[in-house]
Protein backbone atom coordinates (compact mmCIF):
# COMPACT_ATOMS: atom_id res chain seq x y z
CA UNK A 1 0.00 0.00 0.00
CA UNK A 2 2.99 2.13 1.13
CA UNK A 3 0.71 4.74 2.68
CA UNK A 4 2.26 7.50 4.82
CA UNK A 5 1.29 7.23 8.51
CA UNK A 6 2.06 8.89 11.15
CA UNK A 7 1.74 7.35 14.91
CA UNK A 8 2.09 9.36 18.32
CA UNK A 9 3.22 7.14 21.32
CA UNK A 10 4.73 4.50 18.60
CA UNK A 11 7.66 2.84 21.19
CA UNK A 12 5.66 0.85 23.66
CA UNK A 13 1.98 -0.71 24.08
CA UNK A 14 -0.58 -0.87 21.46
CA UNK A 15 1.84 1.94 19.85
CA UNK A 16 4.71 -0.20 19.11
CA UNK A 17 2.45 -2.94 17.85
CA UNK A 18 0.92 -0.87 15.60
CA UNK A 19 4.06 0.69 14.22
CA UNK A 20 5.40 -2.70 13.36
CA UNK A 21 1.89 -3.76 11.44
CA UNK A 22 1.71 -0.60 9.54
CA UNK A 23 5.44 -0.71 8.57
CA UNK A 24 4.69 -4.25 6.60
CA UNK A 25 3.04 -2.11 4.13
CA UNK A 26 3.44 1.44 4.66
CA UNK A 27 5.89 4.08 5.91
CA UNK A 28 5.11 4.74 9.62
CA UNK A 29 6.51 7.95 11.67
CA UNK A 30 6.87 7.28 15.52
CA UNK A 31 6.92 10.24 17.16
CA UNK A 32 8.30 9.64 20.77
CA UNK A 33 10.04 11.52 23.72
CA UNK A 34 11.69 9.04 24.83
CA UNK A 35 15.30 8.65 23.63
CA UNK A 36 16.48 5.43 25.08
CA UNK A 37 12.79 3.66 23.95
CA UNK A 38 13.51 5.15 20.85
CA UNK A 39 17.32 3.21 20.18
CA UNK A 40 15.68 0.29 21.97
CA UNK A 41 12.84 -0.12 19.31
CA UNK A 42 14.72 0.93 16.46
CA UNK A 43 16.85 -2.19 17.15
CA UNK A 44 14.00 -4.13 17.86
CA UNK A 45 12.35 -3.51 14.58
CA UNK A 46 14.32 -3.91 11.48
CA UNK A 47 12.52 -1.84 9.22
CA UNK A 48 12.98 0.71 5.99
CA UNK A 49 9.88 2.16 6.57
CA UNK A 50 10.25 3.10 9.81
CA UNK A 51 11.62 6.63 11.11
CA UNK A 52 11.80 7.75 13.57
CA UNK A 53 10.99 11.34 15.85
CA UNK A 54 11.92 12.54 18.95
CA UNK A 55 8.52 14.75 20.29
CA UNK A 56 7.21 15.80 23.24
CA UNK A 57 3.29 16.24 22.15
CA UNK A 58 2.89 18.49 25.09
CA UNK A 59 5.12 20.69 23.53
CA UNK A 60 3.91 22.38 20.56
CA UNK A 61 7.19 23.36 19.25
CA UNK A 62 7.88 19.66 19.11
CA UNK A 63 5.21 19.00 17.06
CA UNK A 64 5.81 22.00 15.03
CA UNK A 65 9.14 20.71 14.26
CA UNK A 66 8.15 16.77 13.64
CA UNK A 67 5.92 17.69 11.27
CA UNK A 68 7.91 20.14 9.19
CA UNK A 69 10.74 17.26 9.33
CA UNK A 70 7.89 14.99 7.99
CA UNK A 71 7.06 17.79 5.13
CA UNK A 72 10.46 17.91 4.13
CA UNK A 73 10.80 13.87 3.62
CA UNK A 74 7.61 12.70 2.35
CA UNK A 75 5.66 15.86 1.84
CA UNK A 76 2.20 14.75 2.66
CA UNK A 77 0.56 12.08 5.15
CA UNK A 78 -2.21 9.66 4.68
CA UNK A 79 -2.83 8.60 8.58
CA UNK A 80 -2.59 10.28 11.49
CA UNK A 81 -2.93 7.71 14.73
CA UNK A 82 -3.32 10.13 17.73
CA UNK A 83 -2.54 6.89 20.16
CA UNK A 84 0.09 8.84 22.80
CA UNK A 85 -1.37 8.74 26.76
CA UNK A 86 -0.49 9.21 29.42
CA UNK A 87 -2.60 8.02 33.31
CA UNK A 88 -1.76 8.65 37.01
CA UNK A 89 -4.56 7.25 39.20
CA UNK A 90 -5.58 9.08 42.33
CA UNK A 91 -8.32 10.33 44.36
CA UNK A 92 -10.31 14.02 43.71
CA UNK A 93 -9.16 14.90 46.95
CA UNK A 94 -5.67 14.13 46.71
CA UNK A 95 -4.88 14.66 43.03
CA UNK A 96 -1.80 16.31 42.28
CA UNK A 97 -2.27 19.68 40.01
CA UNK A 98 0.83 19.02 37.87
CA UNK A 99 -0.14 15.13 37.09
CA UNK A 100 -4.09 16.16 36.56
CA UNK A 101 -2.73 18.27 33.85
CA UNK A 102 0.00 16.51 32.36
CA UNK A 103 -2.96 14.20 31.79
CA UNK A 104 -4.94 16.60 30.03
CA UNK A 105 -2.37 17.91 28.41
CA UNK A 106 -1.31 14.75 26.45
CA UNK A 107 -4.17 12.82 26.35
CA UNK A 108 -6.26 15.63 24.71
CA UNK A 109 -4.35 18.67 24.18
CA UNK A 110 -1.30 16.87 22.73
CA UNK A 111 -3.93 14.69 20.48
CA UNK A 112 -5.64 18.22 19.48
CA UNK A 113 -2.47 20.35 18.15
CA UNK A 114 -1.17 16.92 16.24
CA UNK A 115 -4.25 17.09 14.48
CA UNK A 116 -3.34 21.05 13.73
CA UNK A 117 -0.53 20.53 12.42
CA UNK A 118 -0.91 17.30 10.70
CA UNK A 119 -4.14 19.33 8.55
CA UNK A 120 -1.61 20.40 5.93
CA UNK A 121 -0.19 17.05 5.20
CA UNK A 122 -3.08 15.06 5.09
CA UNK A 123 -4.70 17.81 2.40
CA UNK A 124 -2.27 16.28 0.14
CA UNK A 125 -3.27 12.53 0.09
CA UNK A 126 -5.66 10.99 -2.06
CA UNK A 127 -7.75 9.49 1.21
CA UNK A 128 -6.60 11.07 4.49
CA UNK A 129 -7.76 10.03 7.89
CA UNK A 130 -7.22 10.79 11.31
CA UNK A 131 -7.65 8.17 14.38
CA UNK A 132 -8.00 9.15 18.26
CA UNK A 133 -7.36 6.73 21.16
CA UNK A 134 -9.40 6.94 23.48
CA UNK A 135 -10.80 4.45 26.28
CA UNK A 136 -14.03 2.67 27.27
CA UNK A 137 -13.75 4.98 30.44
CA UNK A 138 -14.61 7.91 27.90
CA UNK A 139 -18.43 6.76 28.81
CA UNK A 140 -17.56 4.67 31.68
CA UNK A 141 -16.47 5.98 34.85
CA UNK A 142 -13.92 4.73 37.51
CA UNK A 143 -12.60 5.89 40.87
CA UNK A 144 -9.51 7.43 41.47
CA UNK A 145 -9.24 8.16 37.41
CA UNK A 146 -11.25 11.12 36.91
CA UNK A 147 -8.23 13.37 35.09
CA UNK A 148 -7.86 9.80 32.57
CA UNK A 149 -11.65 9.63 32.38
CA UNK A 150 -12.23 13.06 31.34
CA UNK A 151 -9.55 13.72 29.20
CA UNK A 152 -10.85 10.42 27.49
CA UNK A 153 -14.44 11.86 26.78
CA UNK A 154 -13.11 14.89 25.88
CA UNK A 155 -10.92 12.81 23.09
CA UNK A 156 -14.42 11.36 22.19
CA UNK A 157 -15.81 15.18 21.42
CA UNK A 158 -12.50 16.20 19.45
CA UNK A 159 -13.00 13.37 17.23
CA UNK A 160 -16.65 14.64 16.36
CA UNK A 161 -15.64 17.99 16.13
CA UNK A 162 -12.80 17.33 14.17
CA UNK A 163 -14.79 15.45 11.74
CA UNK A 164 -17.17 18.26 11.11
CA UNK A 165 -14.30 21.14 10.48
CA UNK A 166 -12.03 18.55 8.01
CA UNK A 167 -14.87 17.57 5.89
CA UNK A 168 -14.40 20.08 3.62
CA UNK A 169 -11.36 18.83 3.20
CA UNK A 170 -12.34 15.38 2.86
CA UNK A 171 -10.44 14.43 6.08
CA UNK A 172 -12.57 11.56 8.17
CA UNK A 173 -11.94 11.60 11.84
CA UNK A 174 -12.76 8.49 13.82
CA UNK A 175 -12.05 7.60 17.73
CA UNK A 176 -11.62 4.06 18.87
CA UNK A 177 -11.90 3.20 22.76
CA UNK A 178 -10.62 0.13 23.79
CA UNK A 179 -11.29 -1.62 27.34
CA UNK A 180 -8.29 -2.70 29.09
CA UNK A 181 -5.28 -4.25 26.45
CA UNK A 182 -3.10 -6.91 27.15
CA UNK A 183 0.42 -5.24 27.09
CA UNK A 184 3.26 -5.37 28.85
CA UNK A 185 2.79 -2.43 31.02
CA UNK A 186 -0.74 -4.11 31.71
CA UNK A 187 0.76 -7.13 33.46
CA UNK A 188 2.73 -4.94 35.15
CA UNK A 189 0.70 -2.51 36.42
CA UNK A 190 -2.37 -4.70 37.42
CA UNK A 191 -2.21 -8.20 39.41
CA UNK A 192 -3.56 -11.77 37.95
CA UNK A 193 -6.93 -11.22 40.04
CA UNK A 194 -7.32 -7.81 38.97
CA UNK A 195 -7.28 -8.78 35.30
CA UNK A 196 -8.84 -11.86 35.64
CA UNK A 197 -11.81 -9.99 36.99
CA UNK A 198 -11.86 -7.86 33.85
CA UNK A 199 -12.09 -10.43 31.43
CA UNK A 200 -14.91 -12.09 33.50
CA UNK A 201 -16.40 -9.55 32.55
CA UNK A 202 -16.10 -9.39 28.76
CA UNK A 203 -18.66 -11.78 27.05
CA UNK A 204 -15.13 -13.00 25.20
CA UNK A 205 -13.84 -14.18 28.52
CA UNK A 206 -10.52 -12.68 27.49
CA UNK A 207 -8.90 -8.99 27.45
CA UNK A 208 -8.90 -7.03 24.28
CA UNK A 209 -5.12 -7.34 22.47
CA UNK A 210 -3.60 -4.84 19.71
CA UNK A 211 -4.28 -6.94 17.45
CA UNK A 212 -8.05 -6.57 17.26
CA UNK A 213 -7.23 -2.44 17.66
CA UNK A 214 -4.97 -3.08 15.05
CA UNK A 215 -7.63 -4.59 12.61
CA UNK A 216 -10.09 -2.18 13.55
CA UNK A 217 -8.25 0.78 12.80
CA UNK A 218 -6.82 -1.20 9.02
CA UNK A 219 -10.77 -0.90 8.37
CA UNK A 220 -11.49 2.76 9.45
CA UNK A 221 -8.60 3.99 7.44
CA UNK A 222 -9.58 1.79 4.19
CA UNK A 223 -12.24 2.87 1.61
CA UNK A 224 -14.36 -0.01 2.57
CA UNK A 225 -15.24 2.12 5.65
CA UNK A 226 -15.81 5.55 4.10
CA UNK A 227 -19.18 6.00 5.57
CA UNK A 228 -17.73 6.20 8.72
CA UNK A 229 -17.01 9.37 10.15
CA UNK A 230 -16.77 11.76 13.37
CA UNK A 231 -17.50 7.80 15.15
CA UNK A 232 -16.41 6.58 18.68
CA UNK A 233 -16.06 3.12 18.46
CA UNK A 234 -15.71 0.97 21.22
CA UNK A 235 -13.64 -2.29 21.04
CA UNK A 236 -14.35 -4.06 24.48
CA UNK A 237 -15.76 -7.77 23.69
CA UNK A 238 -19.23 -6.65 25.62
CA UNK A 239 -17.67 -5.06 28.83
CA UNK A 240 -19.64 -2.52 28.16
CA UNK A 241 -23.01 -4.56 28.33
CA UNK A 242 -22.85 -5.25 31.68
Amino acid sequence: MNRVIVITGGTSGIGRYLSEKFSETDYVYILSKNIEKIKKVKKEINSDNIIFIKCDITIEKEIIEAFNKIRNQHNYIDVLINNAAYDYMDKIEKYDYVEFDKIVRTNLVGKAFCTKYAISLLKKSNYPSIINIASRLATRPMSDSSAYCCSASAIVMLTKCSALELEKYSIRVNCVSPSLTLTPLTLKSYTKKEIDEVKEKSTRKRLCESQDIYNLISFLISKESDYINGENIDINGGILLK
